[in-house]
């Protein structure tokens, strides 16, 4: 299982070098994926990655942490997925409002996560 925490650390540092160094074509990709997907199949994104993160705690030195993480992605899918009181539009409205600086701090926030958890793979 720790093929798919090195999986998805590298992915997370991939999307993190992204948008930072291409923050424009970044957020014009986040915003089609947005719009083009129906939220209900845009739930199931972050409810696999939190389980196969939860699955593949064990293998890591802080299996607290990932899995942590992991519940955090099934209870964002189920947010994204039963959307109460319109959270996906506010969120998608507070995104496409989110300046180049704050598509760059998420970009490094991702960097240093998919770091992470790669380091601390045992």
């Amino acid at each position: 299982m720790k093929y798919v925490v090195y999986l998805l650390g590298f992915v997370w540092i991939a999307a993190g070098a992204f948008a930072i160094l291409y923050t424009e074509d970044y957020k014009a990709y986040f915003k089609g994926l947005l719009t083009r997907l129906a939220p209900k199949r845009l739930a199931i994104i972050p409810a696999v990655i939190g389980l196969l993160l939860l699955l593949a705690a064990s293998s890591t030195g802080h299996s607290w942490f990932i899995g942590v993480i992991g519940t955090l992605g099934i209870i964002k899918g189920a947010l994204i997925y039963f959307n109460p009181g319109g959270l996906f539009e506010t969120s998608k409205n507070w995104l496409n409002t989110l300046s180049d600086q704050g598509y760059r701090l998420v970009g490094i926030i991702a960097l240093v996560l998919g770091t992470v958890v790669i380091s601390w793979i045992q």
